[in-house]
């Protein structure tokens, strides 16, 4: 189960990092808001939705899924909110949560010759994705990429489908709904103002994301994370991950 939970937290990093942005002059996505609605199916059940606006500056990402692993059930309820390199991550109905800021991120923004496009397609390299090639899903057709023991399958920058395999067992999240340019309430990327928010920086955003779980067990059963700053780091905690 920690492995799993550690391919998908690498994962989570690599589209944090691709439409976490605070420049007007950086546009992740071509779109200005958009609604993404997944529904989850293997050893995970359940739900998730992400809104999106300002371009991807602004997402909210509320999760509500089982995983059933060696015979153990983790229930996850969460929400994520990301505005601009700021992220908040908290469950509905605790009086605390996490707040992240994105210095890594932020780091390689003030390179004057920082380009998203190449950035992304460098990160999914580095961990060891590989584009395949394309593939129809429910007639959009997406870039496919491999590596890390998943697969997942791209179309205008979004992720419609996600096949993560892990030790023999798989969990597939798939876009049933996704909406381009539509309203979205403004309380979606609203910090509640009844939560204590304890705060970090992604100079380590891996441990971040795990200081965030609710899983008390996985909290005293996983190794110390080592700090992630650069592509190197994360190549290391992926190679350290798969054994």
């Amino acid at each position: 189960m920690k492995n799993t939970k550690k391919v998908s937290l690498i994962l989570s990093l690599i589209f944090l990092t691709g439409i976490s942005f605070a420049e007007e002059k950086i546009k992740p996505y071509k779109f200005k808001t958009a609604i993404v609605e997944y529904i989850y199916s293997g050893n995970t059940s359940g739900t998730q939705t992400l809104y999106i606006d300002e371009h991807g500056w602004n997402q909210c990402e509320v999760t509500n899924t089982v995983m059933k692993s060696f015979g153990q059930k983790t229930e996850t309820n969460e929400i994520k909110l990301t505005l601009g390199l700021e992220i908040y991550q908290w469950t509905p109905g605790q009086k605390t949560g996490t707040q992240m800021h994105n210095s890594m991120l932020e780091e390689l923004m003030n390179n004057p010759d920082f380009d998203l496009l190449e950035y992304s397609k460098e990160l999914m390299e580095q961990l060891g994705f590989e584009k395949t090639g394309n593939e129809t899903v429910d007639g959009r057709n997406c870039d496919v990429w491999k590596g890390m023991g998943s697969t997942i399958w791209i179309w205008k920058d979004i992720a419609v489908k996600t096949e993560v395999k892990v030790l023999g067992q798989k969990t597939t999240w798939t876009a049933t709904s996704i909406q381009f340019d539509v309203p979205i309430d403004a309380s979606r990327f609203k910090v509640p103002g009844n939560i204590s928010f304890q705060r970090y920086d992604s100079s380590n955003p891996m441990g971040i994301m795990m200081n965030g779980s609710n899983d008390d067990n996985d909290k005293s059963s996983e190794e110390a994370m080592p700090e992630v700053k650069s592509f190197k780091d994360l190549k290391k905690l992926l190679k350290k991950g798969g054994n």
